[in-house]
C-alpha cells in the first residue's frame, strides 16, 4: 500500500459531494465534470477500503463510515489551510511565536508599551514574556530557548550581540515628608549624607555601577541604609520613608502615595541604558520584525 493514502484534493472532492449529496451539483461547484469527480471518489474509497457513499439512480447518501470520515476530512482540510497560512506568514515575518526576555526594571513602562505595539502590528504572532536577569538572558539566547532579550550591559564580555536601544535619565525619589521635597531646585550634591536606598552589586550590578560611579565622580557619599536589585523595590522603600533613591525615569510611573519624584541636573553619562540582546535566531524573519517593532516603539520621545 502507498504511504500516501489519499490527496488533499480528493478530500475536498469528498467533502463537497457530502455537502451536496449530488455528484452533478458537486462537480459544478468544483468546476469539473462529473466522470472525473466520480473517479476520484472511487480512488479515495479504494485507498480507505470503505464505501463512503450509498448511490442509487435517485439519491446519494453518506454511509456510516462516510459520516465518520467527513468530520476528520473537514478537520484535515482546515489544518492544511492553517499550515499554509502560517508558513506564508512566517516567511513574511508576520506569524509564529517569539519568546522575549526582559530585565525586571523594564517591566513598569517599557514592556507594556512593547506588548501593546506587538498586538497592534503583529496580531498573528504569539508572544511569550520571560522576566530574566541579563546573565540568564545571555545563557538562554545561546541555548536557543530565548529569541530576543531586553538586557543591561553585562559586567563581562558578552557572547551575544548587544545593541543599545533605549536610554533614559535617572530621577530622584524621596519621601513626601522629607525636607528636600520642598526645596525649589535640587542637585546631586543634595544627596550627600542623606539616608539612601542603593543598588546591590549582584543582581542590580549594572545600576550599581552607573550610580556609584556618578557619585564618586562628584564626591557624593550618601548614607546607604539598604541595597536592593530593582528600581521598583527602591520606590517601595522610599515610600515607606526609609530614605532617598535614584531610579530610571520609567520606574517613576509607579503611583506611590508618599513619594515625590524630582528631576536633577545630571551628567549625560548618568543614564539608565537598555540593550537589545540577540542570539542565533536574529536572522529569523519574525524575530527581525519584532526587533523593528521594539526599536520603533522605544524611539518614541515620550518614553525618554
Amino acid at each position: 500500500m502507498s504511504s500516501t493514502l489519499f490527496e488533499l484534493n480528493q478530500l475536498r472532492y469528498f467533502v463537497t459531494v457530502a455537502e451536496e449529496l449530488n455528484f452533478r451539483r458537486a462537480a459544478r461547484r468544483l468546476n469539473m465534470t462529473q466522470p472525473p469527480l466520480s473517479r476520484h471518489i472511487g480512488l479515495l474509497e479504494h485507498a480507505l477500503g470503505v464505501r463512503l457513499f450509498d448511490r442509487s439512480s435517485r439519491s446519494v447518501r453518506l454511509t456510516v463510515a462516510g459520516e465518520r470520515f467527513l468530520a476528520d476530512a473537514v478537520d484535515i482540510l482546515k489544518r492544511a489551510e492553517s499550515a499554509t497560512l502560517f508558513a506564508r506568514q512566517a516567511e513574511r515575518g508576520e506569524g509564529g511565536s517569539v519568546i522575549l526576555g526582559f530585565v525586571p526594571s523594564a517591566s513598569i513602562e517599557i514592556v507594556p508599551r512593547i506588548v501593546t505595539a506587538m498586538e497592534r502590528r503583529l496580531p498573528d504572532m504569539r508572544l511569550t514574556l520571560r522576566e530574566m536577569m541579563t546573565f540568564e538572558q545571555i545563557e538562554a539566547l545561546q541555548a536557543g530557548s530565548l529569541d530576543v532579550g531586553l538586557a543591561r550591559l553585562p559586567q563581562r564580555t558578552s557572547p551575544v550581540h548587544l545593541r543599545r536601544i533605549f536610554s533614559e535619565p535617572f530621577v530622584l525619589a524621596l519621601p513626601r515628608s522629607h525636607l528636600l521635597a520642598e526645596k525649589p531646585a535640587l542637585t546631586i550634591e543634595d544627596i550627600d549624607g542623606e539616608d539612601y536606598i542603593g543598588y546591590s552589586t549582584d543582581r542590580g550590578g549594572f545600576l550599581y555601577e552607573v550610580v556609584s560611579g556618578s557619585f564618586n565622580s562628584v564626591g557624593v557619599r550618601p548614607n546607604i541604609v539598604y541595597s536592593v536589585a530593582q528600581g521598583h523595590t527602591v520606590m517601595s522603600l522610599v515610600d515607606a520613608g526609609l530614605g532617598l533613591g535614584l531610579v530610571p525615569k520609567s520606574n517613576s510611573s509607579i503611583c506611590m502615595a508618599n513619594t515625590v519624584i524630582r528631576e536633577l541636573p545630571l551628567p549625560e553619562s548618568f543614564r539608565s541604558d537598555l540593550y537589545l540582546a540577540l542570539g542565533p535566531k536574529a536572522e529569523n524573519p519574525l524575530v527581525a520584525r519584532v526587533v523593528t517593532v521594539i526599536a520603533e516603539t522605544l524611539a518614541q520621545p515620550d518614553l525618554a
